[in-house]
């Protein structure tokens, strides 16, 4: 049984942590550019604050990558805050500082139009960002329930960062999803690591 339908069974998320369950396929399946719009701001706005994604997804296309823009410099500065505040043992300052320029990597793929790699970068930034926060509890098979005891949103966010290592792992297997699909999800990522 997958997470969601244990969580929904078990009634321990909210109505909105479940309605995510059922945004994200929506997301996933959207038919044109438009509806996969809608879908990502519906989603977002379970994640994050309601409304404060639509900025990123709809309206034209200018004023979106100007904001995109600022929003991967706040995706930055928030990720690269949390990476020096993190405690870790002297022998773990290197994967902080690999992180850090897995995280510079990321952003040039993102502003470079390198969709699967940005994608790819953006899961294992998230994966990493887990393991710097949590330690060895970000590979325990109760990680989830953890997190969304800890905080639901955050339970969500993992939860979804898992639903996109699915995605990737398909994607080497089979055909990848559009570019149109990776990006808006990445943008998600990115939008909810902001606000961290």
């Amino acid at each position: 049984m997958t997470f969601d339908v244990f969580a929904v069974d078990a009634t321990l998320v909210s109505d909105a942590e479940r309605m995510a369950f059922d945004a994200f396929p929506r997301l996933v399946g959207a038919g044109s550019a438009q509806a996969r719009a809608e879908a990502a701001v519906a989603f977002a706005d379970i994640l994050g604050c309601p409304g404060e994604f639509r900025q990123y997804a709809l309206g034209p296309q200018a004023e979106r990558l100007v904001r995109i823009e600022r929003l991967l410099r706040i995706f930055r500065e928030n990720v690269e805050l949390l990476v020096h505040k993190t405690w870790v043992e002297k022998t773990d300052e290197k994967r902080k500082e690999k992180h850090l320029e897995e995280l510079l990597a990321f952003e040039r793929d993102f502003r470079d139009g390198q969709v699967m790699p940005a994608f790819r970068r953006f899961v294992s930034l998230a994966r990493s960002l887990a393991q710097l926060l949590f330690g060895a509890q970000s590979r325990a098979d109760d990680f989830l329930l953890y997190c969304f005891r800890i905080e639901p949103k955050l339970g969500l966010f993992f939860w979804y960062v898992g639903e996109l290592e699915v995605q990737a792992r398909e994607a080497e297997t089979a055909a990848p999803p559009a570019d149109e699909l990776l990006t808006m999800e990445t943008l998600i990522g990115i939008y909810v690591l902001s606000s961290f």
